[in-house]
Order: C-alpha cells, then structure tokens, then sequence
C-alpha cells in the first residue's frame, strides 16, 4: 500500500519514510505528540537520524508509556 496513505493515521506506524515524507508527516501532525501519534514519533526520528532535526536537552528521545 502507498505510504502516504498511513501518513494521515496516528495509529498506524508509517515504517521508513523518506526525508521529504518525515517532512510532510511532521507538518500533517504538527499538533500531535510523539507520545500519541505513530507517524509522528516515526518521522522525528527519522529527521532526527538523519541530522535534519536536532532534540533539546529537556527532549526525551523515547517516547512515555
């Protein structure tokens, strides 16, 4: 299935996304958390992995149970 598809799913994971497609995730899900949302805990770390995004010191990089 097309991956844009999950895109707009907070409860589906994505799986890799590419870069332009973490980017499009994280304006779709701009008012999530990572701690609810699937797709956007996925594309930060992406972004993150890649060195496009960098967390604060304050940022847990896992996400709470």
């Amino acid at each position: 299935m097309d991956t844009m598809m999950y895109l707009f799913d907070c409860t589906m994971d994505p799986g890799d996304l590419a870069l332009t497609q973490a980017h499009q995730a994280m304006q779709i899900h701009k008012f999530c958390t990572v701690d609810n949302c699937l797709v956007r805990r996925r594309a930060r770390q992406i972004l993150v992995d890649k060195g496009q995004m960098v967390l604060g010191p304050r940022a847990d990089p896992r996400p709470r149970a």
